[in-house]
Protein backbone atom coordinates (compact mmCIF):
# COMPACT_ATOMS: atom_id res chain seq x y z
CA UNK A 1 0.00 0.00 0.00
CA UNK A 2 1.33 3.29 -0.65
CA UNK A 3 1.21 5.35 2.25
CA UNK A 4 0.26 8.63 2.39
CA UNK A 5 2.36 10.84 5.07
CA UNK A 6 -0.46 11.95 7.57
CA UNK A 7 -0.14 13.81 10.51
CA UNK A 8 -1.94 13.02 13.34
CA UNK A 9 -2.34 16.12 15.99
CA UNK A 10 -1.74 15.79 19.30
CA UNK A 11 -0.32 12.09 18.53
CA UNK A 12 -3.18 10.65 18.24
CA UNK A 13 -5.76 9.63 14.68
CA UNK A 14 -7.48 12.45 13.18
CA UNK A 15 -11.54 11.63 13.71
CA UNK A 16 -14.13 12.91 10.61
CA UNK A 17 -17.46 12.92 11.16
CA UNK A 18 -19.83 11.62 13.50
CA UNK A 19 -19.97 7.89 14.10
CA UNK A 20 -23.90 6.42 14.31
CA UNK A 21 -24.75 4.81 17.95
CA UNK A 22 -26.48 1.53 17.94
CA UNK A 23 -27.64 0.33 20.59
CA UNK A 24 -25.73 2.03 23.01
CA UNK A 25 -22.32 0.83 21.66
CA UNK A 26 -20.98 3.49 19.11
CA UNK A 27 -20.78 1.62 15.61
CA UNK A 28 -21.46 3.37 11.99
CA UNK A 29 -19.70 5.20 9.29
CA UNK A 30 -18.35 8.84 8.78
CA UNK A 31 -21.81 9.48 7.66
CA UNK A 32 -25.08 9.09 9.39
CA UNK A 33 -26.95 7.13 7.06
CA UNK A 34 -25.32 3.43 7.40
CA UNK A 35 -22.63 1.84 9.23
CA UNK A 36 -20.42 1.19 5.46
CA UNK A 37 -18.02 -1.43 7.17
CA UNK A 38 -17.57 -3.26 3.72
CA UNK A 39 -16.34 -0.03 1.79
CA UNK A 40 -13.61 0.65 4.64
CA UNK A 41 -12.34 -3.14 4.22
CA UNK A 42 -12.20 -2.55 0.76
CA UNK A 43 -9.90 0.26 0.91
CA UNK A 44 -7.62 -1.51 3.14
CA UNK A 45 -7.41 -4.17 1.43
CA UNK A 46 -6.39 -2.66 -2.03
CA UNK A 47 -3.46 -0.41 -2.56
CA UNK A 48 -4.36 3.40 -2.28
CA UNK A 49 -2.49 4.72 -5.06
CA UNK A 50 -3.73 1.88 -7.92
CA UNK A 51 -6.26 -0.08 -6.58
CA UNK A 52 -3.82 -3.19 -6.80
CA UNK A 53 -5.49 -6.36 -4.60
CA UNK A 54 -3.23 -6.77 -1.15
CA UNK A 55 -5.12 -10.24 -0.50
CA UNK A 56 -5.96 -13.42 -2.49
CA UNK A 57 -9.06 -13.21 -3.90
CA UNK A 58 -10.97 -15.59 -2.13
CA UNK A 59 -10.41 -14.51 1.12
CA UNK A 60 -10.79 -11.03 0.11
CA UNK A 61 -14.36 -12.56 -0.98
CA UNK A 62 -14.74 -13.76 2.33
CA UNK A 63 -13.75 -10.72 4.29
CA UNK A 64 -15.98 -8.53 2.17
CA UNK A 65 -19.13 -10.94 2.82
CA UNK A 66 -18.29 -10.90 6.21
CA UNK A 67 -18.28 -7.49 6.32
CA UNK A 68 -21.62 -7.08 4.32
CA UNK A 69 -23.28 -8.97 6.99
CA UNK A 70 -21.70 -7.66 9.91
CA UNK A 71 -23.53 -4.00 8.39
CA UNK A 72 -26.64 -5.71 8.93
CA UNK A 73 -25.60 -6.90 12.25
CA UNK A 74 -24.72 -3.51 13.50
CA UNK A 75 -27.77 -2.21 12.50
CA UNK A 76 -29.85 -4.65 14.33
CA UNK A 77 -31.22 -6.07 11.16
CA UNK A 78 -29.49 -9.89 11.78
CA UNK A 79 -28.46 -11.83 15.23
CA UNK A 80 -26.35 -15.07 14.87
CA UNK A 81 -27.35 -17.55 17.84
CA UNK A 82 -25.62 -20.44 17.61
CA UNK A 83 -23.89 -19.41 14.58
CA UNK A 84 -27.05 -19.44 12.32
CA UNK A 85 -28.36 -16.08 10.64
CA UNK A 86 -31.63 -15.20 11.94
CA UNK A 87 -33.26 -11.81 10.83
CA UNK A 88 -34.67 -9.76 13.39
CA UNK A 89 -36.16 -6.87 11.19
CA UNK A 90 -37.08 -7.56 7.35
CA UNK A 91 -37.45 -3.63 7.08
CA UNK A 92 -35.54 -2.47 4.02
CA UNK A 93 -32.30 -0.67 4.56
CA UNK A 94 -31.51 2.79 3.64
CA UNK A 95 -28.01 0.84 1.34
CA UNK A 96 -29.61 -0.27 -1.68
CA UNK A 97 -26.45 -3.20 -1.79
CA UNK A 98 -27.61 -3.81 1.97
CA UNK A 99 -31.15 -3.87 0.99
CA UNK A 100 -30.19 -7.00 -2.19
CA UNK A 101 -28.05 -8.71 0.82
CA UNK A 102 -30.92 -8.81 3.24
CA UNK A 103 -33.05 -9.83 0.51
CA UNK A 104 -31.33 -12.70 -0.23
CA UNK A 105 -30.84 -13.59 3.27
CA UNK A 106 -34.81 -13.43 3.40
CA UNK A 107 -35.50 -15.12 0.58
CA UNK A 108 -34.35 -18.88 2.55
CA UNK A 109 -37.18 -20.37 4.37
CA UNK A 110 -35.25 -21.89 7.21
CA UNK A 111 -32.08 -19.92 8.84
CA UNK A 112 -28.46 -20.96 7.46
CA UNK A 113 -25.15 -20.93 8.90
CA UNK A 114 -22.73 -17.95 9.26
CA UNK A 115 -20.43 -20.24 7.08
CA UNK A 116 -23.07 -20.44 4.03
CA UNK A 117 -23.69 -17.01 3.89
CA UNK A 118 -20.21 -16.24 3.89
CA UNK A 119 -19.26 -19.05 0.85
CA UNK A 120 -22.19 -17.66 -0.67
CA UNK A 121 -21.76 -13.69 -0.40
CA UNK A 122 -18.22 -14.00 -1.16
CA UNK A 123 -18.54 -15.10 -4.93
CA UNK A 124 -19.64 -11.60 -5.47
CA UNK A 125 -18.75 -9.53 -2.81
CA UNK A 126 -15.74 -7.88 -4.21
CA UNK A 127 -17.77 -6.69 -7.15
CA UNK A 128 -20.82 -5.63 -5.31
CA UNK A 129 -18.77 -3.84 -2.61
CA UNK A 130 -17.02 -1.99 -5.69
CA UNK A 131 -19.80 -0.73 -7.79
CA UNK A 132 -21.04 1.25 -4.33
CA UNK A 133 -17.68 2.58 -4.46
CA UNK A 134 -17.80 3.49 -7.79
CA UNK A 135 -21.67 4.52 -7.56
CA UNK A 136 -20.53 7.07 -4.58
CA UNK A 137 -17.75 8.07 -6.92
CA UNK A 138 -14.68 7.00 -4.68
CA UNK A 139 -13.54 4.70 -7.17
CA UNK A 140 -13.01 4.28 -11.14
CA UNK A 141 -12.76 1.21 -13.08
CA UNK A 142 -9.80 0.65 -15.25
CA UNK A 143 -8.74 -2.38 -17.74
CA UNK A 144 -5.78 -3.59 -17.35
CA UNK A 145 -4.33 -6.59 -19.61
CA UNK A 146 -2.86 -9.86 -18.68
CA UNK A 147 -1.26 -12.67 -20.82
CA UNK A 148 -4.46 -14.25 -20.47
CA UNK A 149 -6.67 -11.48 -20.89
CA UNK A 150 -8.10 -8.22 -19.30
CA UNK A 151 -8.90 -7.48 -15.43
CA UNK A 152 -11.28 -4.45 -14.27
CA UNK A 153 -9.35 -3.18 -11.19
CA UNK A 154 -10.66 -0.45 -9.38
CA UNK A 155 -8.58 2.57 -8.51
CA UNK A 156 -9.56 5.13 -6.24
CA UNK A 157 -10.07 8.56 -7.01
CA UNK A 158 -8.61 10.25 -3.86
CA UNK A 159 -5.86 8.68 -2.31
CA UNK A 160 -6.80 10.60 0.87
CA UNK A 161 -10.11 8.77 1.52
CA UNK A 162 -8.70 5.74 0.47
CA UNK A 163 -5.76 5.80 3.03
CA UNK A 164 -8.01 6.95 5.85
CA UNK A 165 -9.00 3.71 7.44
CA UNK A 166 -5.23 2.33 8.10
CA UNK A 167 -4.43 5.81 9.03
CA UNK A 168 -7.14 5.75 11.48
CA UNK A 169 -6.68 2.21 13.11
CA UNK A 170 -2.97 2.51 12.70
CA UNK A 171 -2.85 5.76 14.62
CA UNK A 172 -5.08 4.85 17.76
CA UNK A 173 -3.39 1.41 17.88
CA UNK A 174 -0.29 2.82 18.01
CA UNK A 175 -1.38 5.26 20.47
CA UNK A 176 -2.76 2.52 22.88
CA UNK A 177 -6.19 4.42 22.15
CA UNK A 178 -10.08 2.64 22.49
CA UNK A 179 -10.94 2.03 18.89
CA UNK A 180 -15.29 2.64 18.75
CA UNK A 181 -17.45 -0.05 17.61
CA UNK A 182 -17.22 0.47 13.84
CA UNK A 183 -13.52 0.47 14.31
CA UNK A 184 -13.42 -2.59 16.22
CA UNK A 185 -15.48 -4.53 13.69
CA UNK A 186 -13.06 -3.71 10.87
CA UNK A 187 -9.90 -4.43 12.75
CA UNK A 188 -11.75 -7.63 13.67
CA UNK A 189 -12.58 -8.06 10.20
CA UNK A 190 -8.33 -7.36 9.13
CA UNK A 191 -7.59 -9.90 12.08
CA UNK A 192 -9.30 -12.37 10.65
CA UNK A 193 -8.50 -11.88 7.33
CA UNK A 194 -4.70 -11.40 8.21
CA UNK A 195 -4.60 -8.53 6.21
CA UNK A 196 -3.21 -6.36 9.52
CA UNK A 197 0.04 -7.35 8.80
CA UNK A 198 0.30 -5.83 5.60
CA UNK A 199 -1.26 -2.87 6.07
CA UNK A 200 -1.18 -1.11 9.68
CA UNK A 201 1.83 0.53 10.80
CA UNK A 202 3.69 -1.43 13.88
CA UNK A 203 5.05 -4.32 15.41
CA UNK A 204 2.31 -7.41 13.69
CA UNK A 205 2.46 -8.87 17.50
CA UNK A 206 1.10 -5.51 19.09
CA UNK A 207 -0.99 -4.88 16.41
CA UNK A 208 -2.62 -8.61 16.98
CA UNK A 209 -2.69 -8.02 20.77
CA UNK A 210 -4.73 -4.49 20.32
CA UNK A 211 -6.94 -5.96 17.69
CA UNK A 212 -7.79 -9.30 19.70
CA UNK A 213 -8.34 -7.32 23.11
CA UNK A 214 -10.50 -4.48 21.20
CA UNK A 215 -12.95 -7.53 19.85
CA UNK A 216 -13.28 -9.14 23.23
CA UNK A 217 -15.40 -5.41 23.89
CA UNK A 218 -17.44 -6.38 20.86
CA UNK A 219 -21.05 -7.30 21.21
CA UNK A 220 -21.69 -10.95 21.25
CA UNK A 221 -23.25 -11.01 17.28
CA UNK A 222 -20.16 -9.47 16.46
CA UNK A 223 -17.63 -11.75 18.40
CA UNK A 224 -19.51 -14.60 17.04
CA UNK A 225 -19.22 -12.87 13.11
CA UNK A 226 -15.74 -12.69 13.38
CA UNK A 227 -15.24 -16.38 14.63
CA UNK A 228 -16.42 -17.67 12.09
CA UNK A 229 -14.96 -15.47 9.32
CA UNK A 230 -11.75 -16.02 11.02
CA UNK A 231 -12.46 -19.88 10.73
CA UNK A 232 -13.57 -19.76 6.98
CA UNK A 233 -10.39 -17.66 6.12
CA UNK A 234 -8.08 -20.46 7.61
CA UNK A 235 -9.79 -23.31 5.61
CA UNK A 236 -9.89 -21.73 2.67
CA UNK A 237 -5.52 -20.81 2.95
CA UNK A 238 -5.28 -24.28 3.67
CA UNK A 239 -7.52 -25.91 1.15
CA UNK A 240 -5.56 -23.72 -1.47
CA UNK A 241 -1.82 -24.87 -0.72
Amino acid sequence: MAYINTAFPNGSAPTRGRHTAVGGWQAGPRRPTWPLVADDLFRLAHRDDDGRPLLDDHVTGLGLAAALLAELVLARRLALPGGQVIILDAEPPIDALAHTVLDRLAAERSALPVRTWLAYLARTAHQDVADRLTRAGHLRNTTERRLLGRRVRYVPTDMNTAAWPWARLSGRLQKGQPLDGFDTVLGGLILATDLYRSVLLGHPADLETGLRAAVTTAPAPVRELLAHTEAAVGDSIITRR
